[in-house]
């Protein structure tokens, strides 16, 4: 009879601690989810509403704005206090994901800087702001290549999190 109670109690338990485990882990992921879902709104919403043709003072603003949202998710996570191991590896990769994207970002501002000084060398002396102009053409192609790049991970990283923590993708507008 004691060996009956004790499994009893022993079962009760595990099932007890198998439920605040999963307890923690749906609070964590309700924490992450929390923590990355506005910052990837904003940065997508700067994007979409950035038209193919800005000049180059929009463009700039609008990918300043970007590496400051990145920025600002990566903290947002980086406070969270994560314990399960599959979210802190997402965590992790988000915040790789915000640091490159930032970066890449930022060089995308640089680069509208260049064209904009090889625009105004142009009107004072056309043959040197050609080999300027020309490089800073080059220089945004591979801004926009590492913005890519960059950027690449997040659906994977937000996928796996949607996975892990039992959240279903909204259908596509």
């Amino acid at each position: 009879m004691k060996l009956t109670t004790l499994l009893s109690v022993a079962l009760a338990a595990g099932l007890a601690l198998s439920g605040c485990a999963e307890a923690k882990k749906q609070a964590e992921c309700k924490s992450l989810i929390e923590a990355i879902n506005p910052h990837t709104t904003k940065v997508r919403k700067l994007s979409d509403d950035m038209p193919a043709d800005a000049s180059l003072e929009v463009g700039a603003k609008a990918f300043t704005a970007m590496a400051a949202e990145v920025e600002a998710g990566a903290a947002d996570v980086k406070k969270l206090e994560i314990e399960t191991p599959e979210l802190k590896k997402f965590a992790a990769d988000y915040q790789t994901m915000c640091a490159g994207s930032s970066k890449a970002f930022k060089d995308m501002v640089a680069v509208t800087e260049k064209i904009g000084a090889a625009q105004k060398l142009a009107a004072t002396n056309p043959e040197a702001a050609q080999a300027d102009a020309a490089k800073a053409q080059t220089d945004a192609a591979n801004a926009e290549a590492e913005i890519k790049k960059a950027t690449a991970p997040e659906d994977t990283i937000i996928d796996g999190i949607n996975t892990f923590c039992g959240a279903t993708k909204e259908p596509s507008k």
